[in-house]
């Protein structure tokens, strides 16, 4: 494993759109794998393979996930997923959901290592979720839902200036503009008229 995987990943809409959303934090990425309410199709884990397949993809470890293991990683990802939705609409996170972040927060995760390598587990691996996890929500005014009436995707906002407003200016930005641009030719024409 090499350094903090990157943010961010591609989402399919139920029209067919395919989009890139940087939900700006690892954990918030760990949650959308099925753990917001969503369409049935934002569900990708269906059993361990799927989580090792994340692993495999985010921190290019080779883990085993068991049963117990996969069970532990969807509650962990429910709870991220809920504490988000909480931040996002200015509410303090759920006991139950901060006791679950919180206890896999405490677990050793994969320290940094001169020599070798501390040999990753899914248990390590849920840890080093945990603590992105209360590192994102411990920044509750960061934790926003994109502004468009239509999607209410959760990220963590990590421009600089803190003014971040849509999932992603590619889909939500770019569809304000238009209709933005439809409404002020619109009222020109009414105008001319």
């Amino acid at each position: 494993m090499t350094g903090a995987p990157a943010t961010g990943q591609w989402l399919d809409s139920r029209d067919g759109q395919r989009w890139w959303f940087d939900s700006g934090a690892l954990a918030f990425d760990f949650a959308y794998t099925g753990g917001f309410d969503g369409p049935p199709e934002w569900e990708h884990w269906h059993g361990p393979k799927d989580v090792e397949r994340w692993w495999r993809e985010r921190f290019d470890a080779e883990v085993a996930v068991d049963g117990a293991a996969y069970r532990s990683a969807r509650e962990l990802r429910r709870a991220i997923a809920r504490a988000a939705m909480a931040a996002s609409q200015g509410l303090p996170v759920a006991e139950d959901d901060a006791a679950v972040i919180d206890r896999w927060a405490a677990m050793p995760d994969l320290p940094p290592q001169l020599g070798t390598p501390v040999a990753p587990t899914s248990d390590r691996l849920l840890a080093v979720i945990g603590r992105d996890a209360v590192a994102a929500l411990g920044r509750p005014e960061r934790v926003r839902a994109c502004s468009a009436d239509d999607c209410g995707l959760v990220y963590l906002d990590t421009s600089r200036a803190g003014s971040r407003t849509w999932c992603s200016m590619r889909r939500c930005g770019n569809r304000h503009k238009i209709r933005r641009l439809r409404a002020r030719r619109a009222a020109e024409h009414t105008k001319e008229n």
